[in-house]
C-alpha cells in the first residue's frame, strides 16, 4: 500500500510559479538527461541480460511526452500539461515507462490554473504518485514506486513555508536519498551491488528539472560511455528526420580489433539508408534503417562482439502516431474477436499468427513495443473484442494501457514469455464468447514453464550464483537459476530443473544464428536423457540462443 504522505498547509501560498511554456522546458530538460544517461541506467539494471533497457524505456517515453507538448497548439499550462500526458502515455515502453508516464500525468491539474506554485507542484507529485501506484498489481519497495513516494512527501512539507523552486529541491534531494536506500529494500540490489535503475532515472529526470528551473547546466553522465560519440544521440535524429519511414531503425555496437568505421558504413550502405557508424579501431557504434535487421547484426558479429542492440518497427511506429493524430479518424469496427500478440524474431512472429494471431507487434526483449505501437495494432484488427498477449513481463503494464486508450472492449491475458503467449493462442476457440476465451488462454499461460538461455551480459552475483561476463546462463520463470561452461548445457540445466514434478513436452524456440542440426541434436539429447518429448521450432529471437517452454 501507498505510504502517508505529509499534506500542504493552504495557509501559506509561496511565490513563483510554473507556466505552460516553464513546464515545456522543464520536461525537455529532464528528456535530454534520461537520453544522456540512458546507458548508465541500463548498466544497473538487477539481471546481467543483454535486454536491460529501463534507461532506453525512460528516455524513449520522455521523449514522446516532450514531442507532443512541442507540436500542441495551446502553450497554456493545462494545454502543455495534457499534450506531455497523451505523449507519454501512448509513447511508454517498458513497466519503468509506464509508472514514469503516471507520474507525469500528475502535471494535468484538475482545477486549470495558469501556473503551478509550490502548493500545486506538489499536489502534481502526489497525483502522479498516486497514479503510479494504481497501475502496479504488486507494488514493491526499492523501486521507483519508493522514490515518488519520497519525494512527493518532501514535496509536500517543503510546500508548506516554500516557494516552487524549493519543493523541487525538496523532492530531488529526497529522490537521491531515496535511491540510495533502494539496495537496503531489495536484498537482490544489494547482492547485485546496484541501486535500482528505474529509481534512479525519476531522480535523474527531477534533479534535470531543478537545473533548468535554476538556469543551470544539467548534471554530467552518471556512468562511462566509453569511446561512443556525445552527439550520436543528435546525429540518428537528424537522420530520422520528420518524413514516414518504413523497415527497422536498428542500432548496435561492435567491440573488436582494427574495426573500419569506412569499410563498414559502406557495406550496410547496400542493406539499408540513413547509415551512421561512429567510432573506429577498438569500438563503434552503427544505427541503420533497414528491412533486414538481423542481416546487418549478422554482419556486425563477424566483426567483433555486438551490444546495445535494438531494432524498432517504424512503420509501426508510424502507424502509431497517424493514431494519436488529432483529426485521425476513429478505427471501423467490423465485430468479432481478434488476438494481437507481441514477439521478436521471423519464426517467433510466423509462428504466432499461424496460430491465430491477427497481429503481431514486434518487439520483446531490448526493444519493447509502447503503448501507441500495441494501440495500432489493437485498432487495425477492426475487431470489437481484442485480446492481447504481451508476451513479456515488462510489456504487460504497456498492453495495459493501450486497453485503456482502445475505443474496442481489450482484454489482457497477462502472458510473460512467448511460450506462454504460444500456449494461449492454442487454448483460443475463434467461435467461442470472450470469457470462455478468457479463462481457456489464462489457465493454459499458468501450466507454462520458461526457460531464456543467453550469455550474461556482465558479472554479477544474484541469489547466491556467481557469473562472469560472457557466460552462459539461464533464466526460470524470469529468475536467474543456472551457469554454465556453454549454451548446450545451460538449456540442459534449465530443462533438468523445469522438468522437476513431471511435465509431458518440452519446446526448444531457437534464436537468430542457432544452426538447426545443432538445435536437432541438443532435443535428441534432452530425449535420450529425460524421456520426455522435445520439438523444435525456429524462433529466431535476438540475443536469446534458446528459449524453453514447458508444459
Amino acid at each position: 500500500m501507498p505510504h502517508p504522505r505529509p499534506q500542504p498547509d493552504a495557509a501559506s501560498p509561496p511565490s513563483g510559479g510554473i507556466d505552460g511554456a516553464s513546464l515545456l522546458r522543464l520536461f525537455s530538460g529532464g528528456a535530454a538527461a534520461l537520453r544522456q544517461q540512458a546507458a548508465a541506467l541500463n548498466a544497473i539494471n538487477v539481471f546481467p541480460v543483454p535486454d536491460g533497457d529501463t534507461g532506453t524505456n525512460m528516455s524513449l517515453t520522455m521523449r514522446a511526452s516532450v514531442d507532443e507538448a512541442e507540436r500542441a497548439a495551446d502553450r497554456t499550462l493545462a494545454g502543455v500539461a495534457r499534450a506531455a500526458t497523451h505523449g507519454a502515455l501512448m509513447g511508454a515502453k517498458g513497466n519503468s515507462g509506464v509508472i514514469l508516464s503516471q507520474i507525469i500525468a500528475g502535471f494535468v491539474a484538475p482545477d486549470g490554473d495558469d501556473e503551478l506554485d509550490g502548493l500545486a507542484l506538489a499536489a502534481a507529485l502526489d497525483r502522479g504518485r498516486d497514479a503510479a501506484y494504481r497501475v502496479v498489481s504488486q507494488p514493491r519497495e526499492g523501486t521507483i514506486l519508493s522514490v515518488i513516494t519520497a519525494a512527493s512527501a518532501a514535496a509536500a512539507h517543503a510546500a508548506q513555508r516554500s516557494d516552487v523552486e524549493a519543493v523541487l529541491a525538496a523532492a530531488a534531494d529526497e529522490a537521491r536519498a531515496a535511491v540510495a536506500r533502494t539496495p537496503e529494500q531489495m536484498p537482490l540490489l544489494k547482492e547485485a551491488g546496484v541501486v535500482d535503475a528505474g529509481a534512479q532515472g525519476l531522480y535523474v529526470l527531477l534533479d534535470a528539472m531543478l537545473r533548468v528551473l535554476r538556469g543551470e547546466e544539467i548534471a554530467p553522465l552518471a556512468g562511462d560511455l566509453g569511446s561512443i560519440d556525445p552527439a550520436w544521440l543528435e546525429a540518428t535524429e537528424r537522420a530520422h528526420g520528420e518524413g514516414h519511414a518504413s523497415g527497422f531503425c536498428t542500432e548496435f555496437v561492435i567491440e573488436g580489433e582494427a574495426l573500419d568505421a569506412g569499410a563498414i558504413r559502406e557495406r550496410l550502405l547496400r542493406m539499408g539508408e540513413s547509415v551512421l557508424v561512429v567510432g573506429g579501431g577498438a569500438l563503434v557504434r552503427v544505427h541503420v534503417h533497414t528491412e533486414a535487421p538481423g542481416d546487418a547484426l549478422a554482419y556486425a558479429r563477424t566483426l567483433g562482439a555486438v551490444s546495445h542492440e535494438k531494432a524498432d518497427d517504424m512503420e509501426a511506429q508510424f502507424q502509431a502516431l497517424a493514431a494519436r493524430r488529432h483529426d485521425a479518424a476513429p478505427p471501423v469496427r467490423a465485430g468479432g474477436l481478434a488476438i494481437v500478440a507481441v514477439g521478436a524474431g521471423d519464426g517467433v512472429e510466423a509462428l504466432l499468427r499461424s496460430i491465430g494471431a491477427a497481429a503481431v507487434v514486434r518487439g520483446g526483449q531490448t526493444m519493447n513495443p509502447s503503448a501507441g505501437d500495441i494501440l495500432a495494432a489493437i485498432d487495425a484488427t477492426g475487431a470489437d473484442d481484442v485480446i492481447v498477449l504481451p508476451d513479456n513481463k515488462n510489456v504487460i503494464l504497456a498492453a495495459e494501457q493501450a486497453a485503456q486508450a482502445s475505443s474496442a472492449r481489450v482484454h489482457v491475458v497477462p502472458s510473460r514469455s512467448v511460450p506462454q503467449g504460444i500456449a494461449a493462442l492454442i487454448a483460443a476457440n475463434p467461435e467461442a464468447g470472450i470469457e470462455e476465451n478468457m479463462a481457456a488462454m489464462t489457465e493454459a499461460i499458468a501450466a507454462v514453464r520458461t526457460g531464456e538461455v543467453t550469455h550474461a551480459a556482465r558479472a554479477t552475483t544474484i541469489h547466491g550464483l556467481s557469473v562472469a561476463q560472457g557466460q552462459p546462463i539461464g533464466l526460470i520463470d524470469g529468475d536467474l537459476c543456472v551457469a554454465e561452461a556453454s549454451i548446450a548445457d545451460a538449456v540442459r540445466a534449465c530443462v533438468a530443473r523445469m522438468l522437476d514434478g513431471g511435465a509431458s513436452l518440452v519446446t526448444l524456440y531457437a534464436g537468430e544464428g542457432e544452426d538447426a542440426a545443432g538445435a536437432d541434436a541438443l532435443a535428441d539429447a534432452l530425449r535420450a536423457e529425460f524421456g520426455v518429448d522435445v520439438e523444435v521450432a525456429e524462433g529466431g529471437q535476438p540475443h536469446y540462443p534458446y528459449l524453453i517452454g514447458v508444459e
